[in-house]
């Protein structure tokens, strides 16, 4: 890549830092969702106790006590097995590091520069694999919506495991399509992102299956496939061990209440039709335009199988084992890359064949509404003249030069309002306050 191209990326991903910095100990605001102490609180009792104590509302916990910090109540157990222990010892380690080595101590400001952190490392991996699949400008415009959208900032800034594990499925599927010839190095790399998925979150199983997947449809070497599998295997007989070291029947019976969760068809409307920011509903057209960009991928199976399939099974993955109802925004923040990538390629290949696809006028349909709801309603109020108006100035340019066979000039009014429309993103994200 020339100098130019470098420095655009690089100007990308400080803008995305600085939208993740902007308020970010204020909004979403302490106590939106009390897992960010949870993972803290594990790590700091690991580390510095060598017990896994935090807070949960299960009653199945012989050990509890009650804590209260900054009026904000915690229901403590040990030892606790609510969640696997990784994404905590990486919070912890940093608590303890900034002098926050017990648990009133801890300060937003301080741990939620870690998923910060690896929110940055998650948009290098979105740009790596967006050149490496397609070509420089959908890596550019894939890092553009992943670093801009609201609900991709805000739910990035918060503690949650899931952003640890966006980057390490992001990392084994880069390994997997940067190596042409698959070494023992880099299956031992990608099976150890495997287990350390799983050990972040129940869900990282994904990394295993995707991988496991691949190796099998590409037709890898036994060798290869045999290593890949035994080197999950001994992390997952490793996290049986954890719990069993610690409390063997309570860990078994934490899994089986979490197991028991009320599951069923629901979990897929809720899941596409509610985009939520930790614990509020915040109908982000980035969301939608991202889910239906996924979708319309799945009848182009070849060309997108390596971004696919992580997807399909990670949502396949949440489907069969989250609530089927309640405020659960957090568990869809690993598709949040691949929404990206998906949304990308396929407006830039809709501007190039426009014959075959108007995939723009999704991108206003979803994008353009949620903007002038957000960024005209909500300022100035939205008469049905008003929207009218605006609604005509959206479509009727681009719906006049595809009527007459204007295709460069259709093309190029398309670039204009995806950047104008990632500015208004920029501003949104900005200036979004979340509600009390």
């Amino acid at each position: 890549m020339s100098r130019r191209k470098i420095a655009i990326v690089i100007i990308i991903l400080s803008v995305g830092l600085m939208l993740r910095l902007h308020n970010y100990s204020i909004y979403p605001q302490r106590g939106a969702s009390s897992d960010e102490y949870t993972y803290s609180f594990l790590g700091i009792s690991l580390l510095t106790r060598g017990v896994p104590e935090s807070w949960s509302n299960l009653n199945a916990y012989p050990n509890l006590y009650h804590l209260t910090i900054r009026k904000l109540y915690f229901p403590m157990v040990f030892p606790y097995f609510d969640h696997p222990p990784l994404n905590g010892l990486l919070v912890g380690g940093w608590s303890i590091l900034n002098n926050q080595s017990s648990f009133d101590k801890v300060q937003l400001t301080t741990i939620r520069l870690v998923p910060i952190f690896l929110s940055i490392i998650s948009s290098l991996l979105v740009f790596l694999l967006g050149i490496k699949l397609f070509n420089y400008k959908t890596a550019v415009w894939a890092l553009l919506i992943y670093s801009t959208a609201t609900i991709f900032v805000m739910n990035q800034r918060v503690v949650f495991a899931e952003n640890l594990l966006t980057p390490l499925m992001l990392g084994s599927i880069f390994l997997y399509v940067y190596r042409k010839k698959l070494t023992p190095k880099t299956t031992i790399i990608i099976g150890v992102l495997s287990g350390l998925a799983f050990w972040t979150k129940e869900l990282g199983i994904t990394v295993f299956f995707t991988m496991l997947y691949l190796f099998l449809e590409d037709r890898r070497n036994t060798k290869s496939i045999l290593l890949l599998v035994s080197l999950f295997l001994a992390f997952f007989i490793g996290y049986i061990g954890y719990g069993y070291y610690y409390d063997s029947d309570l860990f078994w019976k934490i899994i089986s209440i979490q197991a028991a969760r009320p599951v069923g068809p629901e979990t897929v409307l809720l899941l596409t039709s509610t985009p939520i920011i930790v614990n509020k509903v915040y109908y982000d057209g980035w969301y939608f335009f991202g889910f239906l960009s996924f979708f319309f991928a799945l009848f182009d199976f070849n060309k997108y199988k390596i971004l696919v399939v992580p997807a399909f099974v990670y949502f396949m993955l949440m489907v069969f084992s989250i609530n089927k109802t309640g405020e659960m925004g957090w568990y869809i923040i690993p598709l949040f890359p691949f929404m990206a990538l998906f949304s990308a390629d396929l407006l830039l290949e809709s501007l190039k064949k426009q014959k075959q696809s108007w995939f723009i006028f999704l991108l206003l349909i979803f994008v353009g509404l949620y903007e002038i709801k957000y960024l005209y309603g909500e300022n100035f109020g939205l008469t049905s003249l008003q929207f009218r108006i605006l609604l005509l100035m959206l479509f009727s340019p681009l719906i006049i030069l595809r009527l007459l066979g204007k295709n460069n000039a259709f093309r190029i009014l398309g670039n204009i309002w995806f950047y104008l429309l990632i500015l208004g993103t920029i501003f949104l994200t900005f200036n979004y306050v979340h509600p009390a």
